[in-house]
């Protein structure tokens, strides 16, 4: 299954993640205007959403619009890309909705504004995200992510960290 998505990033990041799976780490709430993002910034949250996979922040990227790629248990064609960077490997763990995001919506929280649904099915996934240049057959270009899901039957320790520096543009 492939998505491919146009997400306006305004807040140098992006976030993908299961809802409303992640509150589970707030007692299964979290109030409009509710500033998570500092609570994963600055306590044991930040490595408990990663570890639990419910969500995965896409940091330090310029503002502005970048095409969004998800490709469940299939490649991208290595021949529409060039790859600027390869982080290998998160898990997520999709039990509701997976939604896409900038991440500004875990500063200033608010219930599906500027949310995205990326149609990912349920599942457990061993996930790369790469940093890519993309190019078309008219040779037409974009920048963006894609996030490459391979589904596994539970969940597995994380082998890689977010980067501070995401940026695709250089």
């Amino acid at each position: 299954m492939k998505s491919e998505f146009e997400l306006n990033v305004d807040f140098n990041g992006l976030v993908i993640f299961d809802y409303p799976g992640i509150k589970a780490l707030f007692g299964g709430v979290i109030n409009d205007g509710d500033n998570i993002l500092n609570l994963f910034t600055t306590t044991n949250k930040g490595d408990e959403v990663l570890d639990d996979g419910l969500a995965l922040p896409i940091m330090g990227i310029d503002d502005g619009g970048y095409k969004v790629r998800f490709f469940v248990d299939e490649e991208p064609d290595a021949n529409e890309r060039v790859t600027v960077f390869l982080d290998q490997f998160f898990y997520l763990n999709v039990q509701n909705t997976l939604y896409v995001a900038d991440i500004s919506v875990f500063w200033d929280w608010e219930d599906y504004t500027g949310w995205i649904d990326t149609g990912v099915p349920k599942g457990h996934y061993k996930v790369s995200v790469a940093g890519v240049k993309i190019v078309d057959s008219s040779g037409s270009v974009d920048y963006g992510y894609d996030v490459v899901m391979c589904s596994v039957v539970d969940r597995f320790l994380r082998t890689s960290e977010p980067r501070s520096d995401s940026n695709v543009i250089l």
